[in-house]
């Protein structure tokens, strides 16, 4: 009897997380995979045309996977499990091929760090193209409005084997109705750069390469003063896996370093929410939890502010994506408000779409900066309203 009652509560369980999650699933499906920082799939809309095509099925199959209780913890353990001994297989064959791009179960690792394919400019050039339009348009309406462009190269603008770069930066710029003055470059010339100023295993660049991004700006940007810093030496807040080590390469981990700074005092709103951004003085203190990218210094958001209260300085307005995440309270340092706007999120967050003239009416603002990598620069979704 006793061993029927644990066979059916087993199976009451097992009904009741399955349950559960389609509940989820259908009801009140989440809305981040932070897993495999992306949007979580849900259910597509039931449609003939979907039920016949097979899509509506296929869009099931991909919500449950997402929303099922315990999903992500599945996932992560299951790829650790694996990753760790596929590793520990191929460190052989990787430490042979110093020098190579080696094709790691369908990922490229180059001495050791996850990197992704150089790109074909041809294939650029399109969207390049359109966004020099629409960023030409914008100049040309608010000429009272300096504006600033900022393009951050990384492993897609350089093949490290030979050396060559891709000129997708000099494609666009040689573009923009704007004064070369106002034009900068985070520019990588070889995998002995990358290495210094990128992870490992994030697609990001790191505390390094982040600080010279800063400091680079300060100087684009015309401030009058000095760029701020480091307090102290480098600190090493634990060991991570970053954005490119998910799935079969969850085992690549590196140290998570970060500067310490002495920031002024600045009232901070994250999506209308009054807040910090990040949680750089937790993990200083040591209650951050695991490091990582954007638990550091602050998750994508739609919109945060940053105020000084330093009224006789600009007004900035940053329309970036997760590159400028790491260096936003550096630069909101040297003005009186600034404003950061991930165009991907706004609406969502806000409620509302974006509107870049009533936007920059309202916050009186008096300088844009324009800054993300080539991804930033070809995606529709950072057109200046859309």
């Amino acid at each position: 009897m006793t061993k029927k009652v644990i066979n059916a509560s087993f199976v009451g369980l097992i009904l009741i997380l399955l349950l559960a999650g389609l509940g989820r699933t259908v009801f009140l499906p989440k809305q981040i995979n932070t897993y495999e920082n992306r949007y979580a799939e849900k259910l597509a809309p039931l449609t003939l045309s979907g039920w016949l095509d097979g899509s509506f099925q296929d869009s099931v199959d991909a919500a449950l996977s997402d929303q099922v209780q315990l999903a992500e913890i599945y996932k992560k353990v299951f790829h650790r499990t694996s990753s760790y001994y596929l590793k520990a297989v191929a460190d052989p064959i990787l430490s042979r091929c110093e020098g190579q791009y080696v094709n790691y179960m369908g990922f490229l690792v180059f001495n050791r760090y996850i990197t992704y394919s150089p790109r074909e400019l041809s294939a650029l050039t399109q969207p390049l193209e359109k966004k020099a339009d629409n960023y030409n348009e914008y100049f040309t309406a608010h000429p009272e409005l300096d504006f600033y462009v900022y393009f951050i190269e990384k492993d897609t603008d350089i093949n490290f084997e030979t050396g060559e770069k891709v000129p997708a930066c000099d494609y666009l710029f040689d573009r923009l109705e704007l004064d070369p003055g106002r034009l900068g470059r985070f520019a990588v010339d070889s995998f002995e750069e990358f290495s210094t100023w990128f992870y490992r295993t994030d697609h990001h660049w790191n505390l390094d390469g982040s600080y010279r991004g800063y400091q680079q700006l300060v100087e684009l940007l015309a401030s009058a003063d000095a760029p701020l810093s480091p307090t102290g030496s480098a600190v090493e807040l634990g060991t991570f896996s970053g954005s490119k080590a998910v799935g079969i390469t969850a085992a690549f981990r590196e140290p998570f370093l970060a500067y310490p700074f002495d920031f002024p005092h600045m009232d901070i709103t994250v999506n209308g929410y009054p807040g910090d951004y990040g949680a750089q003085d937790a993990f200083f203190a040591g209650q951050g939890g695991a490091p990582g990218y954007g638990a550091f210094y602050g998750w994508d958001s739609g919109e945060a502010i940053f105020s000084t209260g330093q009224t006789g300085r600009e007004n900035l307005l940053v329309l970036g994506e997760s590159y400028d995440n790491a260096v936003l309270k550096l630069l909101a340092s040297h003005f009186n408000n600034t404003y950061s706007v991930d165009l991907r999120y706004y609406e969502a967050y806000m409620g509302k779409p974006f509107s870049f003239s009533e936007y920059v009416e309202e916050h009186g603002i008096t300088q844009v900066l324009l800054i993300g990598n080539i991804d930033y620069f070809i995606m529709d979704e950072f057109l200046l309203e859309g």
